[in-house]
């Protein structure tokens, strides 16, 4: 019913549908597991290849300090190239939330993604640190909310994983014992046999 065709919608169309195959839970997964079947003195496809290939090329304007000044007719970041790092930063996200990946290759999943998305705001504060005079605005308020979201993830992790280790000693956890009605527990100071049960 559009008479134009709507260019931005198709391509990031085109863009979300790859990026979903490249960096699907699933996906991602076989990458991992894949790692372990083959011997490790023979050449690997790995993981961290595939989330630094990816995040290195969408985000290349960020490894080049801009060499002129820049107007919204001609950005340092096209909209078509801005889309797509938006798409790639979104997912990277996704992977970081806790249960976004099941079973053991949850945990590597979300470190590497955690990885390139503090890789990510490194070059972002670099280029607004030493260049945002330079750049247009759509490419300066593109930088200012991929670092906005960015910083609120981060924070967010900081604070699940505190929540996760409860400020506490975790060996209460393990070798409590069930005291009152809400079945709180106490910890206990183990003795030497339980030491040597250790693993």
């Amino acid at each position: 019913e559009d008479p134009s065709w709507p260019v931005h919608d198709r391509v990031m169309g085109i863009q979300s549908a790859v990026l979903t195959q490249l960096l699907n839970p699933t996906t991602l997964r076989r990458v991992y597991d894949n790692e372990f079947r083959i011997p490790a003195d023979q050449d690997m496809f790995t993981l961290d290849e595939l989330l630094n290939t990816l995040t290195t090329s969408i985000w290349s304007e960020l490894d080049n300090r801009p060499g002129k000044n820049f107007t919204p007719r001609q950005p340092m970041i096209s909209s078509l190239r801005r889309n797509l790092q938006r798409e790639e930063m979104e997912r990277l996200i996704d992977l970081t939330r806790p249960g976004s990946v099941d079973g053991a290759a949850g945990k590597p999943i979300s470190n590497l993604a955690m990885a390139k998305l503090r890789e990510i705001r490194a070059k972002i504060k670099n280029l607004m640190e030493n260049d945002a005079k330079r750049l247009d605005d759509y490419t300066s308020t593109h930088m200012q909310e991929a670092a906005l979201r960015i910083d609120k993830v981060l924070d967010a992790q900081y604070i699940y994983n505190t929540d996760q280790m409860g400020g506490g000693n975790p060996f209460s956890i393990l070798f409590g014992r069930p005291s009152g009605p809400a079945g709180q527990s106490e910890p206990h100071e183990m003795t030497e046999s339980e030491h040597e049960e250790l693993p």
